[in-house]
């Protein structure tokens, strides 16, 4: 398994596995595959544009898993961890952590301080994951800060 940070020349990569994510786990993520399917090229190119974060998927040699790290729009300063899905048949293989090591690795490059993300109620297998890297929060929200 490989971790690779797309830019937005790998536009269909990013579309492709985040279209089976949200197939596949629907109720995992703020977004609809519906809704999705309808970007075009240069929606799904601006997503990976230069500036906007990271984008990173796990390969075995396809892309099995996906992950994101964005600056949070209302809250200067912190990096956005969202996106995150592995596929079932790859789960509890350490990709997740691999993932999230490599946002952290990357925000910690730029100069972020905090990484914050969203587990929705019922995903204790997540929260749990999230907690074994260092972050911390009692509800829906989790944050991590970097030193």
């Amino acid at each position: 398994m490989q971790l690779r940070r797309l830019g937005p020349a790998d536009w269909a990569t990013w579309r492709d596995i985040r279209l089976t994510a949200l197939s596949s786990d629907p109720e995992a993520f703020g977004s609809a595959l519906a809704v999705e399917r309808e970007f075009d090229e240069a929606r799904w190119r601006e997503l990976l544009r230069p500036g906007h974060g990271v984008n990173v998927v796990a390969e075995a040699p396809e892309p099995v898993a996906l992950v994101a790290g964005v600056p949070h729009e209302e809250h200067l300063g912190v990096l956005y961890l969202y996106s995150m899905w592995v596929k079932p048949e790859f789960r509890r293989q350490g990709i997740g952590e691999a993932l999230v090591a490599d946002v952290l690795e990357w925000a910690r490059e730029h100069g972020w301080t905090l990484v914050r993300l969203r587990v929705f109620q019922g995903n204790e297998t997540a929260r749990r994951l999230y907690a074994r890297l260092g972050f911390v929060g009692n509800g829906e929200i989790m944050d991590r800060l970097l030193s």
